[in-house]
């Protein structure tokens, strides 16, 4: 009879330990912006400085939102769904991403004196960052046609943005996200 108690008594302090668990289940939006420009969202991204949305400056009437990447500041704004960015205080303004754009359509991105190739690859690339799946990502490339070797890919998760950049040139190949910070929203991949 001891036996049996004892034995229930195991039983039952091993549930109660079991059930207080941390359950290591992330919030990975499936829906909303391909960017989502909001004051204080950031994207912390394997080998890459961190990106962080800091404020807000209007130029010429339009609101962009101020893109800190480590020493690098850029100005971002969205207007029907095309990212344009501004590059510097008195820097003009190019097309970065187009989200209405067509499988496969390309455009010329101006960036400090350089034009770059922008091609939309994909709208439902899946990517997986330790077994989680994002899926309906869109993938751009960038390719200058003066310089070698500096091509980079893109991908943008809905509701997330930047989850994964692939570049030539990069300490690592292929840069995924490890966590971000989206419209005070934490998403990490456990």
């Amino acid at each position: 009879m001891r036996h049996i108690e004892r034995y229930l008594l195991f039983t039952a302090v091993l549930i109660q330990f079991a059930s207080c668990k941390k359950d290591e289940k992330s919030f990975v939006p499936v829906t909303g912006e391909y960017l989502p420009l909001q004051v204080h969202n950031f994207w912390e991204i394997k080998d890459r400085n961190k990106i962080t949305i800091t404020g807000t400056q209007v130029f010429e009437n339009k609101t962009y939102y101020i893109v800190s990447d480590g020493s690098l500041i850029s100005y971002y704004r969205n207007e029907k769904d095309k990212i344009y960015r501004k590059n510097g205080l008195s820097g003009g303004e190019s097309l970065l991403y187009d989200f209405t754009a067509s499988v496969n359509q390309e455009w010329n991105y101006e960036l400090d004196g350089g034009t770059w190739n922008v091609k939309l690859l994909s709208k439902t690339d899946t990517v997986t960052i330790n077994h989680t799946q994002v899926l309906n990502c869109y993938r751009f490339y960038f390719d200058n046609p003066m310089v070698a070797d500096e091509e980079n890919t893109v991908w943008l998760a809905p509701g997330i943005g930047f989850i994964k950049v692939k570049c030539m040139y990069c300490i690592s190949n292929d840069q995924t996200l490890l966590r971000a910070e989206i419209n005070k929203q934490l998403i990490t991949f456990p």
